[in-house]
């Protein structure tokens, strides 16, 4: 029962405190009738961790007050009081006090740096006689805060391949975020490919996308489809891309930026043995190396070192070759002397080459180049040796040694000489008649 009657007189107090909070208007006929309106807003809109200043003008259009007024604050989040007090004492209230005659009274708030964008509500009690206040606090003040920008902000932009060939496509994608408090609208990309000097292109695509909104926070691709000109110069190229957008409050933001495309091709360089003089194994002599270039762009800073490898030993004084730049469809040779050590029919002669394509990327290759060996029998069957007459030369001196012994048996006893040869050659005629 005490519990009872003590919440209906908490409730009746409360009443008493508040029986005016709803109204504007204190008492009727001559008396006190208070008006409050927000007349200032600095800055306005206010962003967050700024201080904001407010002014708002009390209106009495009734009976003078018999007591002094209190204008009090009651700022919630995002709000503040920033180097001032939440109440101000206006003093007593004359009559009809309206328009230019009416108090104005100025407060100064913080904004809270984690506040979003948004119409803040912002409170305000006026007490106008003991225990009677004035309550606004219904929506009736709102202060617009804005962040400066609505940020839309590109995080990626990817190309795949991340090398465009001359006559091939790639397809480009740009990431954004928004970063503001509030929703954006009607994003839209614009790529300019009016340029006379860039070799690009749309490609089976428009240049234009859109996005219809992303909220706070959120992100979101687009994705454009280019070709490069097959007479395209290899090199890097700037395509202006346009950005512009909508805030929640239909402020146009626009933003100018750019897409890097590197256009260019992997190069095609070939190494080969393009001629030699050593034939043999346990031989020396001179192989001429050539580097092509079978790509459709150039290549440049070219080196060439010759590794060590157990198949031959090098005669030239250095392993090592700069041979520079080499344009596409072209060749560059270098000559060096070695000799091969072992016996066999190929030797294996790695080469590292070094080199950087159009758009100064580097590469590294390496290639065994085989040298093939022939036997002498092959030499001579293909021609590449000539046949040894040194038979010819022992058969004749063979025939000079006998024809002098014979002539010396001849000064001797010549009958005896002619006797032996007529037995020789009727022994002869004698075996051929027999096999007849």
């Amino acid at each position: 029962m005490k519990k009872a009657i003590f919440c209906f007189n908490l409730g009746i107090l409360l009443f008493s405190l508040f029986v005016f909070a709803g109204s504007k208007e204190i008492g009727e006929g001559n008396s006190v009738q208070i008006n409050a309106t927000l007349v200032f807003q600095d800055p306005d809109p206010v962003e967050p961790g700024e201080v904001v200043t407010v002014k708002f003008k009390i209106e009495d259009r009734g009976k003078a007050s018999t007591e002094d007024v209190i204008v009090k604050i009651v700022p919630k989040f995002p709000f503040s009081v920033y180097n001032d007090a939440a109440e101000k004492n206006i003093g007593k209230l004359r009559a009809t006090s309206i328009g230019s005659d009416a108090v104005v009274v100025e407060f100064k708030l913080r904004v809270d740096e984690s506040a979003v964008e948004e119409e803040a509500e912002l409170e305000l009690l006026i007490k106008v006689a003991p225990e009677v206040w004035v309550a606004y606090t219904n929506n009736e003040f709102m202060i617009d805060v804005q962040t400066q920008d609505a940020v839309l902000d590109v995080i990626a932009i990817t190309s795949e391949p991340k090398q465009i060939a001359p006559g091939e496509t790639a397809e480009i994608t740009v990431m954004v975020k928004n970063k503001a408090d509030s929703l954006l609208k009607d994003i839209k990309f614009k790529l300019d490919f009016s340029s006379t000097t860039l070799p690009l292109a749309p490609y089976q695509s428009s240049s234009e996308r859109r996005i219809a909104q992303l909220q706070s926070n959120y992100q979101n691709s687009m994705t454009f489809r280019i070709i490069a000109q097959p007479t395209a110069t290899p090199g890097l190229y700037k395509i202006p891309l346009n950005i512009t957008y909508y805030d929640e409050q239909a402020k146009l933001y626009t933003i100018n930026d750019v897409l890097a495309v590197t256009v260019g091709e992997i190069p095609k360089v070939r190494a080969y043995i393009k001629k030699s003089t050593v034939l043999q194994s346990n031989g020396a002599g001179k192989v001429t190396l050539e580097i092509a270039n079978a790509g459709s762009s150039d290549i440049k800073f070219l080196e060439m070192t010759l590794l060590p490898s157990e198949d031959y030993q090098l005669i030239t004084p250095s392993s090592y070759f700069y041979l520079g730049d080499v344009d596409s469809d072209d060749t560059e040779s270098e000559e060096i002397d070695l000799y091969v050590n072992k016996k066999a029919e190929t030797v294996k002669i790695p080469v590292l080459l070094k080199y950087a394509d159009a758009n100064n990327k580097p590469f590294q290759q390496q290639f065994d180049l085989e040298l093939q060996l022939y036997s002498a029998s092959q030499l001579k069957k293909f021609g590449l040796m000539e046949r040894s007459t040194a038979w010819v030369y022992l058969l004749v001196l063979l025939l000079i040694i006998f024809g002098i012994f014979q002539y010396r048996s001849y000064k001797k006893n010549p009958e005896m000489l002619v006797k032996k040869w007529k037995s020789f050659f009727s022994a002869l005629a004698g075996r051929f008649n027999g096999k007849k």
